[in-house]
């Protein structure tokens, strides 16, 4: 009776070594399929796939491509360096149109020109008008008063000839070049008579003095 105890422990222990063997194997043994793909792995569980794949490290075209590195057209093109018209040109530096000059009897309108600058006399006379009248064919008249440092002086000249200038055509100035001093008391004689202003100017000096007297008027009547 004691024997077939220690056959039946005898077993059941060696039941118990063969049950854990089996479930040892069953841990590191056995093949599976991997799920992702379907391969066969066996021991050391899943894995993907290898850790160089597709195609080479280097690809695409060659690193120079295209054309040269040196393109397009000459760096100096089209015409010379200096073109288009010459600097100077059109009409001339100094513009304005062209004048001429020339001589004869060419007088201011015969009247009266006031000069409010000259006043009145002591005796009340109007000292301030000067008149051009005609003496003959070719001679000219203008007698009045100049402004003499405050006070006035008594001139009387006759003109024979005048010099016009006309500019486009236009005329600008007569200026007398024969010039009588009836009163032979003066020098520096200037009589201008101007055209756009319609204004008589007349400057002198007193042999014995080296300032201006002026008459500076513009025509009031005939």
């Amino acid at each position: 009776m004691q024997l077939l105890k220690k056959i039946t422990i005898l077993l059941c222990f060696l039941s118990l070594i063969a049950f854990i063997s089996c479930s040892a194997e069953d841990k590191s043994g056995v093949k599976e399929k991997d799920n992702a793909d379907g391969t066969e792995i066996t021991g050391g569980g899943k894995s993907g796939n290898s850790g160089t794949d597709g195609g080479s490290g280097t690809g695409g075209n060659s690193g120079t491509d295209g054309g040269s590195g040196t393109g397009g057209t000459s760096g100096t093109g089209e015409g010379s360096g200096t073109g288009g018209s010459s600097e100077t040109g059109g009409g001339s530096g100094t513009g304005g149109g062209t004048e001429t000059t020339e001589e004869g009897n060419f007088y201011p309108p015969f009247g009266d020109y006031k000069y409010r600058e000259i006043g009145y006399s002591s005796s009340g006379e109007d000292l301030t008008i000067t008149k051009v009248s005609k003496v003959d064919e070719n001679t000219t008249k203008i007698k009045g008063h100049a402004n003499s440092y405050g006070g006035a002086k008594r001139f009387d000249f006759d003109i024979s000839k005048w010099k016009k200038t006309i500019k486009d055509g236009k005329d600008i100035k007569s200026e007398a070049i024969e010039i009588k001093d009836n009163d032979n008391g003066y020098k520096d004689i200037s009589i201008v008579y101007y055209y756009d202003s319609s204004t008589l100017e007349i400057t002198f000096k007193s042999v014995d003095s080296v300032k201006d007297c002026l008459f500076k008027g513009k025509k009031i009547s005939e």
